[in-house]
């Protein structure tokens, strides 16, 4: 019992229930695919059927043509309408109305049963015309001789032709699409035509052919040599170019019946007229057809039902075992985004749950290591911070002492009391104030007593002006950038005691602090100026240590979110350009976590 219970409740029994459904749901794909070749069956014997339907309709066009044929051969032979037509001499009233009456009698005679709603127009070179019927002409003579029709009549006599117009030649046919069929007469000694028989059929005439194979779901069209629709039930087509799929399906095949394979199940069936140089097309819908029969909607809906139903089960039975599954990716993903509290509740099946405990134990152990790996690599940049401030020191010191040991020299008390007293603000607010990050503020205060000690020592040749906006007092950067930048502006811009100027510009752009050092020294070269703050400061002495530092801890503290840049041309100046965040100084003590100083350092000297 434990045992099926361990079985059921494990992933293989949760995918083995979809499965066994799923042979069901195929029993059932099986018997509907029975039925379809059931219907595919039906399909042929209905089509076969349909198809001597078809061919009733062929024959009856044919003969219709050939009635045509021996009324146009009653015409020509007719003497009253020789007479009529070829004769240029007038006639009188007697003998037109004998002639005419006599041309009436031959054409009833030789019209069959089924002519009698067509309208035949007569019309001779002589400027005479016949019409069967009592309406008026809606054309000219010249007119109707420079129609398509009488025009192809005149060009191949021997044939008679079947074209499709919209609007024939009297008011009665004015405005509809209908059939004309036209045949030239000619004397057969001489080969000269002396008329044309123009026989005008509607929609409605034709429609007698064909329309008892007309029904919801089959169609028929009637095309020209060009493929152009003579007649059909669909009247929108009439005048136009056949270019239905079916017609491109069937137009490279051979045969008379074909089933398009096209997305519909419909049957083609297909018969060339010979003698009128025309095609007809039979289209039948079969699954319309089928429809009348077999009551599809049901069995398809039976079939959807029982689909439905697996399919339900299915999913619901396989969300059940793949659900916490799912939930344990999702909560990887999270993992994957830095969220280590994702843990995973044991449940589901055995399997599933032995996964769950085993990542529970996986994400103490990544928690445990990578919390030592950031408290590791904290100490270790705030080492590398110290020991940028640390090198920087040294330096700065031996500059500024050697300084006011020339001013002892000199002799000048007043002077050296007042470098002392700039020396030791220096060294509260830098060296002995442990926080990385002071005011904008601290940082001008700074380097005025820097440029006090300079210009005590070198005399004010050198002038040191700051354009600073009142609104980036209060931002935070780190101590002692700027003085390296400042010093080599006094100690290499401006040799052999020549007077310049330093201006040194604060302003916030967006989100960034952006700050320029310019002189208007002796400058260098571009490529060297790149040289210097781009190189390898491991290398280098304290004398060329400053720029190197200030980049270094830039990269430490802001990574790419700060950036300095050096433009130089000689003989005009140089100006630095730095730029990194804004910060407020609100988050001045979060900025300043991680450092080692003491509330004693911060008091100092």
């Amino acid at each position: 019992m434990k045992k099926a219970r361990d079985i059921f409740g494990s992933l293989f029994g949760r995918i083995f229930i979809p499965v066994l459904l799923g042979l069901v749901f195929i029993s059932v794909t099986v018997s509907f695919t029975v039925l379809y070749m059931s219907r595919q069956v039906f399909t042929d014997t209905y089509g076969a059927s349909q198809e001597k339907v078809f061919s009733r309709i062929e024959k009856e066009l044919d003969d219709f043509h050939d009635d045509l044929q021996d009324m146009m051969t009653a015409i020509d032979s007719s003497w009253a309408f020789r007479l009529f037509l070829d004769s240029k001499e007038e006639m009188d009233n007697m003998d037109r109305f004998r002639n005419i009456y006599q041309m009436e009698a031959d054409l009833e005679a030789a019209k069959s049963s089924d002519m009698e709603s067509m309208n035949i127009l007569v019309l001779g070179l002589n400027d005479r015309h016949y019409l069967s019927r009592t309406e008026t002409i809606s054309m000219t003579d010249d007119a109707i001789w420079e129609s398509a029709p009488v025009r192809l009549a005149v060009d191949e006599p021997d044939v008679m032709h079947y074209q499709v117009s919209h609007g024939g030649y009297t008011a009665t046919a004015k405005g509809r699409d209908v059939i004309i069929i036209s045949k030239a007469l000619y004397y057969q000694e001489t080969g000269e035509i002396y008329a044309v028989v123009l026989i005008t059929l509607t929609q409605d005439d034709m429609r007698r052919f064909y329309d008892y194979f007309i029904t919801d779901y089959s169609s028929f069209y009637m095309t020209d040599k060009e493929g152009m629709v003579l007649c059909s039930d669909d009247r929108a087509a009439v005048g136009g170019k056949n270019e239905a799929s079916w017609m491109s399906y069937i137009s490279d095949r051979e045969g008379d019946r074909f089933i398009t394979e096209d997305g519909t199940n419909l049957t083609v069936l297909r018969r060339e007229l010979t003698y009128q140089d025309c095609m007809i097309y039979g289209i039948i819908d079969n699954d319309k057809a089928l429809g009348g029969l077999y009551n599809m909607p049901l069995l398809i809906f039976i079939c959807v039902l029982i689909s439905a139903i697996v399919l339900v089960l299915v999913l619901f039975l396989t969300s059940r075992a793949m659900l916490p599954l799912a939930r344990l990716a999702g909560k990887m993903t999270k993992v994957q985004e830095g969220d280590f509290m994702e843990y995973m509740p044991v449940e589901g099946t055995s399997e599933v749950r032995n996964l769950a405990v085993t990542y529970n134990y996986m994400l103490d152990d990544i928690k445990s290591y990578i919390d030592e790996l950031m408290n590791t690599q904290q100490e270790k940049r705030t080492a590398e911070i110290k020991a940028l401030q640390m090198q920087i020191n040294p330096h700065y010191i031996y500059n500024t002492l050697a300084s006011i040991k020339w001013m002892v020299y000199a002799g000048d008390r007043e002077k050296t009391i007042k470098m002392i007293d700039a020396f030791i603000s220096l060294l509260r607010n830098t060296i002995s104030n442990a926080d990385e990050f002071i005011t904008v503020k601290q940082e001008v205060e700074n380097l005025n007593n820097y440029t006090l000690i300079n210009q005590m020592r070198y005399g004010d040749t050198v002038r040191v002006a700051f354009h600073v906006e009142d609104e980036c007092m209060d931002c935070l950067m780190p101590k002692m950038i700027l003085q390296p930048f400042v010093e080599n502006a006094f100690f290499h811009a401006f040799p052999s005691g020549r007077k310049g100027n330093i201006n040194i510009y604060m302003e916030k752009t967006g989100e960034n602090l952006a700050v320029s050092i310019a002189d208007d020294g002796v400058g260098m070269k571009q490529d060297r100026a790149d040289m210097e703050l781009n190189r390898d400061t491991k290398k280098e002495h304290f004398s060329g240590i400053g720029m190197h530092n200030v980049r270094d801890r830039l990269s430490l503290l802001y990574g790419d979110e700060a950036e300095v840049l050096i433009s130089s041309v000689e003989n005009k100046g140089t100006t630095v350009s730095i730029r990194l965040p804004a910060m407020s100084s609100e988050h001045s003590d979060d900025n300043n976590a991680g450092t080692d100083g003491t509330e004693e350092g911060r008091n100092g000297l």
